[in-house]
C-alpha cells in the first residue's frame, strides 16, 4: 500500500498527504487519562529582587490554559489582563506551565498577591510562587515543551526503533496537527479561504453551520437543518450555550448587521487564526508535495530557503534567520544540513511571498488549483491579512535526549521527548502510529 493511502481521511482535509517512513505502524491511542500526556514548559524567566510581577509555576490537570487564567484571576479578584504566560495548553493533559501576574509598582501589593496564592486552592492544581520579576511573560516567549507521552492499546512495538532510525535519516515532518483547524470539525481554513475571496456570508455561515462527522449527531442534525435553511432564529434556537460565538455572530445577523459585520464581531485572536489556519492548510500541501517528490528533507537546492539553529538552555531551537540557498552558498548550506545547523524551510504564503526556486513553483501551483491568489492576503481589515513568512519543513528534533519505553504486557509505549515551540507532539508520534492523534 502506498504511504498516501494509509493518510487518514481527517489528515487529508487539512492537507497532510503522506508520511514520510515505510514503516507498519504501533497504532494505539492516546489521552486516555489526562496523565497520559505531561507535558512541561521551558520558558526563559529573569528573576529580580522587588519585581513588578510574582512569577508562579503551576501543575494542571485537565485544565486548559484560558479557563484556568479566568479562574485564577477570580480567585485573586484581579483582571484576566494582568496574568501573562508564554502559551496556551490544552485541557486534555497534566501540564507544568509558567504565568507571571502583575502586582503594581507598589511591593506592599505584589506581597499582597504572594500571599493570596500561597492559600488559593483550585482544584486539579498546585500553584507554586517561584520569585518576583520585571518581565511579564507574554505569547511568543516559550522556548519549547518537554513532552512525555503514553500511547495506549498498541499493537507490535518492534518498528519503533527502525521508525526512529528512518526520521533520523529523513528527517521528521513539521505538519500543522489537525487540533490548528479547529475541534472535530477541522473547518477554520476554509473559513479563511472564503474571508481571503471576499466571500464573507459562505465563511460565516461555513464556521456557524457546515456539518462535520465526529461531532455529537444532535448538533450535527442542527448544524444540518441550519447549513440548508440560514435561519438564524432556528440557529439561536437550537444550537447549544457552548457555541458562544456561534451564537454572537447569529445575534448580530438578528441584529440586522451583516456578515462582514458578524464576523468581525468576534475576538482578534480567532479571527486571526482563520487567516493562519489557511496558511498551515497550504504549508501541509506544500510540505507534502515535498516528501512525496524528494522521501527526505534533507535535501536543499538553489531557490530554497533554510533556517538555522542553536542551542537556547541546552534545547535545539530555531533562530528565524531566514535565508535563501544561492549557487554562492549552496555547498555550504548542505553541509549544515547534513550536520543539522540548518533546515529546510517552506513559505506560509502571504502577500509579500516571493515565488522561487521548487517552493515557489508548487505553490503557484497549489495556489492556482485553490484558486486563491498571494494578492488576497491582502485584506482591508489586518486581522484578515498576511505578509507570510517561513516555517521549518522539518522538526528540529535532537534524538539524543529522546526516549521510549515498551511495555508489551500492557500493551502500550511511553515517548519522552523536547519539541521546539509551534511543533505538535501529535504530528511528531503520528509518524510511529500511523493513525491521527488528537
Amino acid at each position: 500500500m502506498d504511504k498516501a493511502d494509509k493518510v487518514d481521511e481527517r489528515e487529508k482535509r487539512v492537507g497532510i498527504q503522506t508520511f514520510i517512513t515505510s514503516t507498519p505502524g504501533i497504532n494505539g491511542t492516546i489521552k486516555i487519562d489526562p496523565s497520559d500526556f505531561h507535558v512541561e514548559e521551558v520558558t526563559k524567566l529573569n528573576f529580580a529582587d522587588n519585581g513588578r510581577y510574582v512569577v508562579i509555576r503551576v501543575r494542571k490537570y485537565n485544565w486548559d490554559t484560558l479557563n484556568f487564567v479566568r479562574v485564577l484571576s477570580n480567585a485573586l479578584g484581579i483582571s484576566q489582563k494582568r496574568i501573562g504566560y508564554a502559551g496556551t495548553k490544552d485541557k486534555k493533559a497534566e501540564t507544568v506551565q509558567y504565568f507571571t501576574i502583575y502586582g503594581g509598582k507598589d511591593l506592599r501589593n505584589v506581597k499582597a498577591i504572594e500571599e493570596r496564592l500561597n492559600n488559593i486552592k483550585i482544584k486539579d492544581s498546585e500553584i507554586e510562587v517561584l520569585g518576583e520579576s520585571n518581565s511579564h511573560l507574554q505569547l511568543g516567549h516559550l522556548i519549547g515543551n518537554n513532552f512525555r507521552i503514553k500511547v495506549r492499546g498498541i499493537g507490535d512495538g518492534d518498528s519503533i526503533s527502525a521508525t526512529t532510525e528512518e526520521l533520523t535519516e529523513k528527517g521528521i515532518p513539521n505538519f500543522f496537527g489537525l487540533q490548528r483547524f479547529g475541534t472535530i470539525r477541522y473547518i477554520t481554513h476554509q473559513v479563511g479561504k472564503l474571508i481571503l475571496l471576499g466571500d464573507f456570508k459562505e465563511a460565516l455561515w461555513t464556521y456557524v453551520a457546515k456539518p462535520f462527522e465526529g461531532e455529537r449527531e444532535e448538533v450535527r442534525q442542527v448544524r444540518g437543518e441550519l447549513w440548508e435553511s440560514r435561519d438564524v432564529k432556528l440557529g439561536l434556537r437550537e444550537l447549544p450555550k457552548y457555541l458562544r460565538y456561534e451564537r454572537l455572530m447569529l445575534q448580530k445577523l438578528r441584529e440586522g448587521k451583516s456578515e462582514e459585520e458578524a464576523l468581525l464581531s468576534l475576538p482578534k485572536n480567532l479571527k486571526m487564526m482563520f487567516i493562519h489556519a489557511y496558511q498551515s492548510y497550504l504549508f501541509n500541501k506544500l510540505l507534502s508535495l515535498r516528501i512525496q517528490e524528494f522521501g527526505t528533507l534533507r535535501h536543499v537546492e538553489k531557490g530554497d530557503f533554510v533556517d538555522f539553529f542553536m542551542r537556547a538552555q541546552g534545547y535545539l531551537v530555531n533562530r528565524e534567520d531566514y535565508t535563501e540557498v544561492t549557487g554562492l552558498n549552496l555547498k555550504r548550506i548542505r553541509f549544515l544540513v547534513s550536520e543539522r545547523r540548518a533546515f529546510l524551510c517552506l513559505p506560509l504564503p502571504g502577500y509579500e511571498t516571493e515565488l522561487s526556486g521548487w517552493s515557489g513553483e508548487k505553490l503557484k501551483e497549489i495556489l492556482e488549483e485553490e484558486q486563491v491568489e498571494l494578492g488576497n492576503f491582502k485584506n482591508k481589515y489586518d486581522e484578515f491579512s498576511s505578509r507570510g513568512s517561513y516555517r521549518c519543513a522539518e522538526i528540529p528534533f535532537d534524538f539524543s535526549v529522546f526516549s521510549f519505553i515498551l511495555n508489551e504486557l500492557n500493551n502500550h509505549a511511553e515517548f519522552s521527548f523536547f519539541l521546539p515551540k509551534g511543533c505538535y507532539a501529535t504530528v511528531f508520534l503520528r509518524e510511529y502510529v500511523k493513525e491521527p492523534l488528537v
